[in-house]
């Protein structure tokens, strides 16, 4: 439905229905479920359903590309929207009225009449090293000189270029049960690979996790192990229910994150992780968040750092804090490693299309 009409004014037969939607994945509709029960618990007078309408995005439709060379153009909406334009334009249609995703697969220049929200709480936000099945090597300093690591994240394979230059990396994209029959096949290449942790922990696959990689090997995506509910801003009883998840240490450093990426212009095809902690927030003690931010360039030779702090008490602080970390990452030589990566992009996907 396009409007939802408040329980009182409804047939007592009935309750409003709000229809959630997600990708198609395993991972998607676990997550979409997540909310949905949430939701329930937290409104007993309306009926929370998962849409069975299939809607296939960009980015699950062409499994073989890389990212990179799925852009098109040079902004982060164009990487990003991959995974959420043919969601959203049902949700623009009326035809669903609460998306879930990957925080981190979201655009952080929304379409007009949409908005994200981060809610939940995060799960463990790291990337993880999943070997081989039968492989004797726990961690990456392990592995033989020129082992094959597959991992469809440009950040990743940027951070760990730098750190392990021994090691060859190429791309593994598709699903996640997809991805791990590639790793898992006895004639395939990859000794490893590189995934979400929480994609796993939440499919139930923790025992396929060899090691959790934390700074300095990997910084995490932004928004990595957050979920986002996307909704259509006109509709305010779907965007009380969505704020109604919001976690405030979790859903804060979402926006903060996002805010960064947002200033630089970033998207999934960007090779920038963020390692956020938080202090303080119980028994009414102020909140702090501090942000290290790690924006690499591609072939893992040049790399910024920057760490900034703030006490929040809103989520217009974080942004705000998300916005002078972008500064200075911008002001530390992050502009050029941009410059060179949007160049690079253009490349691939034009040797991709050929």
């Amino acid at each position: 439905m396009a409007t939802l009409e408040s329980p009182t004014s409804a047939p007592t037969a009935t309750r409003p229905v709000v229809h959630i939607s997600s990708r198609q994945s395993a991972l998607a509709k676990v997550q979409a479920c997540m909310v949905q029960e949430r939701l329930s618990v937290l409104y007993p007078a309306y009926d929370f359903r998962l849409s069975t309408r299939v809607i296939t995005v960009a980015g699950d439709r062409d499994k073989v590309r890389s990212l990179r060379s799925l852009v098109t153009g040079g902004t982060s909406a164009a990487t990003t929207n991959i995974w959420t334009t043919e969601l959203e334009d049902a949700l623009i249609a009326g035809e669903l009225d609460i998306l879930i995703h990957c925080l981190k697969d979201c655009p952080t220049t929304v379409r007009d009449g949409c908005e994200i929200v981060p809610v939940l709480e995060r799960e463990n936000n790291t990337d993880c090293l999943v070997m081989k099945k039968g492989s004797p090597y726990k961690s990456l300093a392990d592995l033989p000189e020129g082992s094959l690591i597959g991992t469809g994240s440009v950040r990743r394979i940027a951070q760990l270029r730098k750190r392990y230059p021994r090691l060859k990396f190429q791309d593994l994209r598709g699903n996640i049960d997809g991805r791990l029959a590639k790793l898992d096949n006895p004639e395939g290449p990859y000794a490893a690979a590189i995934l979400a942790s929480a994609g796993l922990l939440r499919l139930n696959l923790d025992d396929r996790i060899t090691a959790f990689l934390q700074p300095p090997d990997t910084f995490p995506a932004v928004g990595q192990g957050q979920l986002g509910a996307e909704f259509l801003t006109s509709n305010t009883v779907v965007r009380d229910m969505v704020h109604a998840l919001e976690d405030p240490v979790s859903s804060w450093t979402g926006y903060a994150e996002r805010s960064l990426l947002r200033v630089l212009e970033g998207g999934c095809a960007v090779p920038l992780g963020v390692w956020s902690t938080t202090s303080g927030g119980a028994d009414g003690t102020p909140l702090t968040l501090t942000i290290h931010c790690v924006l690499t360039s591609p072939d893992g030779k040049r790399e910024v750092s920057v760490v900034e702090s703030a006490v929040l008490t809103s989520a217009e602080d974080a942004e705000e804090l998300g916005k002078r970390t972008a500064g200075r990452v911008v002001a530390s030589g992050g502009r050029e490693i941009m410059d060179d990566l949007r160049a690079e992009i253009e490349r691939a996907r034009s040797s991709e299309l050929v």
